[in-house]
């Protein structure tokens, strides 16, 4: 829109209804404030054709009003105003507590639970968990591109109940996401699928924080009090620096629990194969935080094998279940926009080194393996009529039993599944599609209190 306009010709958007308040969040962030647009009833995406013209007609008046007419343009700027101290009394600390928490759930500053009250002394003390100053700014943070420094970063860590010596990992994650093409955070972020972000940590960070990466380590309780809090800071911080709020930017149908993000370890110590971080370039001295995108959840059981092909092809026929992203409208040169994430338990990845395999075996073994009906995986997206890139125009010419009976690998290439050991032995890995493939990491060492 914005490249429309710049060669001159008016612009308007339209706008399907429940969206109205994510085009006005989407306007100020991308610094378009004075946006035109109308509104109509239904989302275009699944709506037949007859309804399609109904609502497009009827908006017809309208479209060419906003075209045409001289708004004169505004001279109102979107203009950032400094927080304010607030002060919340009542009988006793307790209430008072209750009502802050009251107020800002109504603002939707929070994530549902309780909050800590960010008072001067708690930020002050969370500040000294990390090297940088206060007002120095880490990113601008996506969706909405706020800016994030380093005091609202802490403010919104107190809030998580995180420790100040959280904040090298919670600074890193918040980096890291930065650091993703904007493309794929876009997706991530603002999608109306449940994409969510997954927090993975290596290095010696975190032992020193006790980050599980062990039994239980994506649930709730004690032995994850470490995980839990940073993840719920990272959170916060997208909310309320970066302006993720449900039906303001991130526009998912459905939802998913898992965007009060997980963060877990990998387990280094039961792991027989060279840690994640070590894989993708950095030392095994290094503290590394890895924001990976999730897109669901498969528990895989395996009940009796004891070899290292046999675990491998559970994880294989489990690795089906996905969509197929080959033929994606508007694919360029990037790739699949599809991962898989293997969360590999240790007495699995033990089969597998003491069977003679590297981890890079294991990947190729998987990609073998994990095939599926092509007129399945592609049942989502019609291709009937559709513009293809020219190496898959052939399956216009398939019927639909042809192309149920076809067989393909699910991902591009043995390098889009990401194998971390993780967890407690049983044999019991989970399955993670990942979409975006976008995940970015970060060493948090430079982020430490000196």
């Amino acid at each position: 829109m914005v490249e429309i306009e710049k060669q001159g010709t008016p612009t308007v958007l339209i706008v399907s209804g429940r969206f109205e308040h994510d085009a006005k969040a989407s306007a100020r962030a991308f610094a378009m404030p004075e946006v035109r647009y109308v509104v109509v009833p239904w989302i275009y995406r699944n709506l037949d054709r007859g309804r399609t013209i109904q609502q497009t007609e009827a908006a017809f008046d309208e479209l060419a009003w906003e075209l045409t007419a001289d708004l004169g343009g505004s001279s109102e700027s979107v203009k950032l105003v400094p927080t304010e101290v607030e002060q919340f009394e009542g009988a006793d600390y307790l209430d008072a507590l209750q009502i802050m928490n009251r107020e800002f759930l109504n603002r939707d500053w929070g994530d549902g639970f309780p909050l800590m009250p960010a008072t001067v002394a708690e930020v002050e003390k969370m500040l000294r968990g990390t090297n940088l100053p206060p007002g120095h700014i880490v990113c601008d943070l996506p969706p909405g591109y706020g800016l994030a420094t380093v005091e609202k970063i802490a403010i919104n860590s107190v809030m998580a109940g995180a420790s100040p010596q959280q904040m090298p990992v919670i600074i890193g994650a918040l980096k890291a996401l930065s650091q993703m093409e904007p493309e794929w955070v876009k997706s991530l972020l603002t999608s109306t699928s449940s994409h969510a972000s997954m927090l993975l940590v290596n290095g010696p960070i975190a032992k020193e924080l006790d980050i599980n990466g062990k039994a239980a380590c994506m649930g709730p309780g004690q032995q994850n009090r470490t995980n839990l809090s940073i993840g719920r800071a990272y959170t916060l911080c997208l909310k309320n620096i970066g302006h993720w709020y449900p039906g303001q930017l991130d526009m998912d149908v459905l939802g998913t629990v898992r965007k009060f993000t997980v963060c877990i370890a990998e387990n280094e110590d039961d792991s027989p194969w060279e840690p994640y971080h070590v894989e993708h370039g950095f030392t095994s001295g290094d503290s590394v935080v890895t924001v990976l995108s999730t897109s669901g959840e498969i528990d895989v059981a395996d009940q009796g094998n004891n070899t290292a092909e046999g675990l491998l092809k559970t994880i294989a026929y489990n690795c089906i279940f996905s969509q197929w992203d080959l033929i994606r409208p508007g694919r360029d040169d990037k790739g699949s926009a599809w991962d898989t994430i293997v969360l590999v338990t240790p007495d699995i990845a033990r089969h597998v080194k003491e069977a003679g395999l590297t981890k890079q075996d294991a990947k190729e073994f998987i990609h073998e393996l994990a095939e599926y009906s092509l007129g399945r995986m592609i049942h989502y997206y019609p291709i009937k009529g559709k513009i293809l890139p020219p190496e898959w125009r052939w399956m216009q010419e398939k019927s639909e039993q042809e192309l149920h009976d076809i067989l393909m690998p699910v991902r591009e290439n043995a390098d889009h599944y990401r194998l971390i050991c993780v967890g407690a032995d049983r044999a019991k890995p989970i399955v993670i599609p990942s979409r975006p493939a976008c995940p970015e990491s970060v060493c948090v060492d430079q982020y430490r209190a000196t």
